[in-house]
C-alpha cells in the first residue's frame, strides 16, 4: 500500500516548487504595464514611482555611471529630469525567461527640448509579490 502511494506523493512534492515558480511568472502584459507606468511616471517627473520599478538592491548601468540601490537609481533619474529629458518611451523587442528571471532588451527614446535621443537597454527582472521588478538594467545611447 505504501509503495502504491509513493508515485502520488512524489508528484505532489515535485508539483509544489513548480506551482510556486509558476505563480511568480512574469507575463508580457505585466511587463508592458510596468513600462507604461514607468513612462507615465517619467512624464510626470514622479521619481518615487520611477524608482519603485526597481528592486531595492538593483543595479543600473548608464553612460553617466553605475548606480547601486533604489535610492541611487532614484537620484540618477532626478539628474535626467533636471536635464529636461521628456517624452520617454520604451519598446521591448526581446523577452525570454531565464530560470526565475526574465531577460528583456529593446529600444528607448526621449527628447531634450526638441532634440530626439534614442538608445538601447537590457534588463533582468524578477517577481516581487507578483509584480515585475528590475534587478539589473544597462542603458546605452545610440550614436547619432
Amino acid at each position: 500500500m505504501a509503495f502504491r502511494s509513493a508515485p502520488y506523493i512524489l508528484c505532489v512534492l515535485l508539483a509544489i516548487p513548480h506551482a510556486s515558480i509558476a505563480g511568480e511568472t512574469l507575463d508580457a502584459a505585466a511587463m508592458d504595464e510596468m513600462h507604461e507606468h514607468f513612462s507615465e511616471a517619467y512624464s510626470r517627473g514622479d521619481l518615487d514611482a520611477m524608482a519603485a520599478t526597481f528592486a531595492e538592491d538593483a543595479v543600473r548601468v548608464t553612460p553617466s555611471g553605475i548606480f547601486q540601490g533604489r535610492d541611487a537609481i532614484r537620484r540618477s533619474f532626478s539628474d535626467a529630469i533636471k536635464l529636461g529629458l521628456h517624452d520617454y518611451s520604451v519598446q521591448r523587442t526581446v523577452s525570454r525567461p531565464e530560470g526565475s528571471f526574465v531577460f528583456n532588451a529593446g529600444t528607448w527614446q526621449a527628447k531634450v527640448g526638441d532634440r530626439p535621443f534614442r538608445g538601447y537597454y537590457s534588463s533582468i527582472l524578477t517577481s516581487e509579490s507578483g509584480k515585475p521588478k528590475i534587478i539589473e538594467e544597462t542603458v546605452s545611447v545610440a550614436a547619432p
